[in-house]
């Protein structure tokens, strides 16, 4: 007879991404990218965590809530049977959600999920989250270093409360290479690691436009 685990095990399955390069054509993403470059400073906010709050210890950056992107809404319309086929989940009846976030000098995002599975359980907001997304964006050749996209190899964490510890996780970085988008659960752990942008412009940034596929979709937290 097998032992049962002790309740600090943790069990890891690799995390399914679904990445795609070249994602818009190339006179698009500049357009977009300039776009995003010239946004309005007053329409840019510090960004948010989950439960709407500003917390510089978990997160730095600033969001354009407000951003508009139908050229990228267009396009990923056109490959959800390809994404739902690569990480197995439907994405039947869902629209996208999505902000504008800017990483300059020392921004980052520590390690988090979109939506836990106590959210789901309660039936929260998040939990309208189907699939995330990431649209990177920078000029070329990238004025700033830093800023992969972390993703965690987590699955069936057996603590007792739940809860998730990158510390006991593989993992693998994703760099934010420009005009690609990355597809993720939105229950799977990842980070934004620091950036470093030593000309502290805005223009040098590390742009992304991060969202989900929702069902019953609201303007939620970038």
């Amino acid at each position: 007879m097998r032992p049962s685990p002790g309740e600090n095990a943790t069990w890891q399955l690799s995390t399914k991404v679904c990445r795609i390069s070249q994602f818009l054509a190339e006179e698009t993403a500049e357009l977009l990218l300039t776009r995003a470059t010239r946004a309005d400073q007053e329409d840019l906010f510090p960004s948010r965590v989950r439960g709407n709050q500003v917390d510089t210890r978990t997160r730095r950056a600033l969001s354009h809530v407000g951003f508009e992107a139908e050229e990228l809404t267009d396009a990923i319309d056109r490959v959800r049977g390809p994404v739902e086929r690569a990480l197995g989940i439907s994405c039947e009846d869902t629209e996208p959600a999505f902000a504008l976030n800017i990483h300059n000098d020392g921004h980052f995002y520590l390690p988090h999920q979109d939506v836990s599975s106590h959210e789901a359980a309660k039936g929260a907001l998040a939990a309208n989250r189907v699939v995330t997304f990431v649209y990177y964006m920078h000029r070329t050749p990238a004025a700033f270093s830093g800023g992969a996209l972390r993703m965690y190899d987590t699955s069936a964490p057996l603590h007792m409360d739940g809860t998730l510890d990158p510390k006991e996780c593989t993992y693998r970085d994703y760099p934010p290479e420009h005009n690609s988008v990355i597809f993720f659960a939105p229950s799977a752990l990842h980070e934004v690691r620091r950036v470093s942008c030593p000309s502290r412009k805005r223009a040098d940034s590390r742009f992304a436009i991060n969202g989900w596929l929702c069902r019953n979709p609201t303007v939620q937290e970038a």
